[in-house]
C-alpha cells in the first residue's frame, strides 16, 4: 500500500515550514499539494497535503492571479470543480 505520510511529516515538512516563511516574506505565490496516502478500508479518501499562498488579487497581476485561482480550485475539489449536492424526500401519494 501507497502510505508516503511518515516520510512528509519527517523530512518535506520542516522544509516546506521554510519555503512557506520565504513565499510571504518575499509575496511569491505558491501551490503545493503532496499525494500521501492512497486510500483504504478506513480510509475511503486518499490523503493529501495542499498548501497555497495567493495575494489578493489587487496586490497582483489579475491573469496570474485567476491562473493561481484556478489551479487552487483543482487541488482542492479536483479537476471536476466543486460537489454538487442534491436533496430530495419523496413521498407516496395517499388515495
Amino acid at each position: 500500500m501507497y502510505d508516503k505520510e511518515s516520510i512528509y511529516d519527517e523530512q518535506i515538512s520542516p522544509l516546506m515550514t521554510q519555503i512557506i516563511e520565504i513565499c510571504k516574506k518575499e509575496d511569491i505565490p505558491m501551490a503545493f499539494q503532496f499525494y500521501l496516502k492512497e486510500a483504504d478500508g478506513e480510509n475511503k479518501e486518499p490523503l493529501y497535503c495542499t498548501t497555497f499562498l495567493v495575494p489578493a488579487k489587487a496586490e497582483m497581476n489579475p491573469d496570474v492571479y485567476d491562473h493561481l485561482k484556478k489551479v487552487c480550485e483543482v487541488m482542492k475539489h479536483g479537476p471536476n470543480g466543486k460537489p454538487v449536492v442534491l436533496a430530495m424526500t419523496i413521498r407516496g401519494v395517499e388515495g
